[in-house]
């Protein structure tokens, strides 16, 4: 029980165990409010940022709002201290496939535990594992990418989840001094409902800004719904009216509608007339999520039209080169000509059917390198000759022939492709060497998965021309609808670089993006024809070799090595006649016992009886 326990035993609480141990009120103890901003914000606008620049603390900002805040602070937007234009440097975040950043070593994702260091020479920025292990334990101080040195006092921390300090929005020099470098502009953009809506869609955009249009006001007069819906409001009160008119009903024309007012007169309402047919030519617009490739008259096809119309030059004036693959045999398949004339009055009679002439498609097995020039730079890329030669062998003898030189890409949305090779510029025009269209290419092995896929643009199954996309960003729902041929392997910053170029309000880029050339340097069908010109050219020896009696290359070798063979086969014609005299003019006992040697007794060749024997026996 212990000494004095009854005293202890309390049946109750005293006022200092209820505060300190149990439920009771502790004081205030809430500290100030914490509110981080995120590594990929403006730290002046609270927005993602798309061109970053930071500090020498690591505060990060977009360009387009540092530079005016510095202009006329000369401050520094966090902690209040001087800053000048000088003092900024431009960062270079990478991005993977689903355009995450990340460390361009590491491939890791940055997240908001993640320690990102940036180096002030380069603007390159990785994470901090990459660094300590790859560059300040070995004591190798270069850059993991542009293998420019540095110094410790160059790394730059933009986010250390061990050290919040400088962090909190609340804490902000202009944040809590209400610094606004533009108030007046900001004011006029604000008013904009548009300024508040971030990454949206192409399609929602359009949407929006079709709310504010003629279009959409005449729409809302008419009660709303959509064309649809109208068409069905007014066919019922045609129908009312109608059912009106054979009751006999007494109304007031006046307070008729117009489609009922029509309809009772014997006419019909103008607004329930279809609209009329126009054969427009318009080439599709892909959104960021949807893409209409069954659309007619997009790229890669020519435009319908009669059959007596001049034909539009797809190509510019440029010539089309041939395929390498110039081979050809005859296929399983006939023309069908006989049957034609036979089940048809109209067909001239035909009593043969002759085969189809099928081209021999080359088919390497290994990929294809070649680098495009264009005005922003150079693009490395990979092309997949080994899973679809057809489209590669397009693409090469295209390339390699000059029909790219000096066309544009005349198609760039952002967050989703850029598209070019069309010599017009409109995205109506483009040939392939093997015609104007031909059969797509796919293969599971072969998707829409990450930045730099290139891939055949076309209108529809099987309508493959000359231009081609390049992906920003992955977009699987292009998978099997297009042939993916090859990937960008160098010069993702080039692809950058196209991606901010900005754009019409047709996609076309505003900042014209050329092709200046394409040097090729793994071409795998000009080494199959090599190879396969080498081979006819060692058959075709070996042919004369045999014309000329000289089946194997060792006969011609048999005098030098074995001559004896070749006196004992030799005629007495030729050179035969005087190797058969060489032993008689030696005279040595070798050459009498060899002449004195019988010759072995030749074998009785066997006889096989024909017939079935003599049975007198039996």
């Amino acid at each position: 029980m212990g000494k004095k326990r009854a005293q202890k035993d309390r049946a109750y609480l005293t006022a200092t165990e209820w505060r300190e141990e149990h439920g009771g009120f502790k004081g205030d103890r809430r500290g100030p409010s914490f509110k981080r901003l995120p590594f990929t914000h403006c730290a002046i606008s609270f927005q993602p940022f798309e061109d970053p620049v930071c500090t020498a603390d690591g505060v990060c900002m977009d360009i387009v709002n540092a530079v005016p805040y510095i202009q006329k602070f000369h401050r520094h937007p966090v902690t209040g201290q001087p800053l000048e234009l000088k003092d900024l440097i431009r960062l270079n975040f990478h991005k993977n496939a689903d355009g995450e950043y990340h460390c361009p070593v590491l491939n890791k994702v940055f997240t908001e535990h993640t320690h990102i260091v940036a180096i002030k020479t380069t603007g390159n920025v990785y994470c901090w594992e990459a660094l300590e292990e790859l560059c300040l334990k070995p004591k190798n101080l270069r850059d993991l990418l542009t293998d420019e040195p540095f110094t410790r006092k160059d790394l730059i921390h933009i986010q250390d989840p061990l050290n919040l300090s400088g962090r909190n929005l609340a804490d902000f020099d202009h944040v809590k001094k209400e610094l606004v470098a533009d108030a007046e502009e900001r004011a006029a953009d604000e008013s904009d409902p548009m300024f508040y809506i971030r990454g949206a869609t192409e399609d929602t955009k359009r949407a929006l800004q079709a709310l504010n249009s003629k279009e959409a006001e005449e729409a809302f007069a008419a009660g709303g719904g959509g064309r649809k819906a109208q068409a069905e409001r007014m066919l019922a009160e045609a129908k009312a009216a109608a059912a009106a008119a054979a009751k006999g009903g007494a109304g007031k024309p006046g307070g008729q509608p117009a489609a009922a007012t029509a309809a009772a007169a014997g006419g019909s309402d103008p607004r329930l007339r279809s609209a009329p047919r126009q054969d427009l030519n318009v080439s599709f617009r892909p959104g960021a999520a949807t893409w209409n490739t069954d659309e007619p008259g997009a790229p890669g096809t020519a435009p319908a039209g009669p059959s007596g119309q001049k034909k539009e030059d797809l190509s510019a004036g440029r010539k089309v080169p041939p395929p390498y693959s110039q081979k050809t045999e005859l296929s399983a398949t006939t023309t069908g000509a006989a049957s034609r004339a036979f089940t048809s009055t109209a067909m001239a009679p035909a009593t043969k059917n002759e085969r189809t002439v099928r081209v021999i498609q080359l088919e390497p097995k290994a990929k294809g390198y070649m680098r495009l020039h264009t005005s922003l730079g150079d693009l490395n890329l990979e092309l997949h000759c080994d899973i679809c030669p057809r489209t590669c062998e397009n693409f090469m003898a295209l390339a390699d022939s000059g029909y790219y030189d000096d066309t544009v890409f005349h198609r760039s949305i952002k967050n989703f492709m850029i598209q070019g090779g069309d010599p017009t510029g409109t995205g109506r025009g483009g040939e392939s060497v093997w015609g104007p269209t031909f059969k797509d290419e796919l293969d599971s092995r072969l998707l829409h998965n990450g930045r730099g896929v290139l891939s055949m643009a076309n209108s529809g199954k099987d309508t493959n021309g000359s231009q081609f996309f390049i992906l920003y960003k992955s977009a699987h729902h292009l998978d099997y609808k297009h042939t993916v041929f090859g990937r960008v392997v160098g010069g993702f910053e080039v692809l950058t670089l196209m991606e901010k170029v900005p754009t019409d309000d047709e996609d076309r880029p505003l900042q014209e993006i050329r092709i200046t050339g394409a040097t090729v340097f793994v071409n795998p069908y000009k080494e199959l024809l090599e190879e396969e010109a080498k081979a006819e050219e060692a058959k075709r020896k070996q042919v004369e070799k045999e014309e000329q009696g000289y089946a194997n290359d060792d006969e011609f070798g048999r005098w030098w090595s074995n001559p004896a063979s070749a006196a004992g086969s030799g005629g007495g014609g030729g050179v035969g006649r005087y190797l058969s005299a060489a032993p008689k003019a030696g005279g040595g006992a070798a050459a009498g016992a060899a002449q004195a040697a019988p010759a072995p007794a030749a074998k009785k060749a066997k006889t096989t009886p024909s017939g079935y024997g003599n049975f007198d026996a039996w």
